[in-house]
């Protein structure tokens, strides 16, 4: 079943669709070398020239972001983890949103070298509650997605922010493309009275 593709390129933001043949984006992609874009529309973020449309072939290595989307990963996959800010900075794109680190990995490195940050993890890192800025030939633009797919392998640099408390609170869920979760911690009152 076709999924809505949104990727970015070193000059070019590609629209979509693509068949997903695994269960998340990011485990195909991370597993194949080249993907087909199905009615794309390619817009020149250099030139701004009008869009070309049609089919797309695009070797996964030239993204440099794509938008999550599609089927969550099976339950059985996730682990728990922590919660850590971060901001990494791919030529013309920035990106700011939540890093999922395995709770044993929970003090990141203090390094603005990605390579050091982002070692041992697949290509595409995703970072959730996200945003990407960019530089277009219009004007700057912002975007606003639950999930990017960040590919390490371009990124310039990275800042890590400091974690909000000693411990961060763990999240039952791996970060997953498609879909954000927060979660909201109640204790039961056995008095018989409502209670905050």
């Amino acid at each position: 079943m076709p999924i809505e593709f949104v990727g970015f390129t070193a000059d070019r933001r590609i629209t979509g669709a693509m068949p997903l043949a695994d269960d998340r984006l990011s485990d195909m992609l991370n597993s194949v070398a080249r993907i087909v874009i199905r009615d794309a529309t390619v817009s020149d973020l250099v030139e701004g020239s009008p869009p070309l449309r049609g089919d797309v072939t695009v070797p996964v290595g030239e993204l440099i972001v794509v938008v999550g989307t599609g089927r969550r990963g099976s339950e059985s996959q996730r682990i728990r983890t922590v919660v850590r800010r971060v901001t990494i900075g791919l030529g013309r794109y920035v990106v700011a949103g939540s890093l999922h680190v395995p709770v044993d990995e929970a003090n990141l490195p203090p390094s603005l070298d990605p390579a050091t940050v982002l070692a041992g993890r697949d290509i595409l890192v995703p970072i959730t509650d996200a945003a990407i800025t960019y530089d277009s030939a219009a004007s700057p633009a912002t975007e606003q997605h639950d999930t990017l797919l960040v590919n390490r392998a371009r990124a310039m640099w990275i800042e890590v922010a400091p974690p909000d408390k000693p411990d961060d609170e763990a999240d039952a869920d791996e970060a997953d493309e498609g879909s954000s979760h927060s979660r909201t911690n109640y204790v039961k009152d056995f008095t018989g009275t409502v209670a905050d």
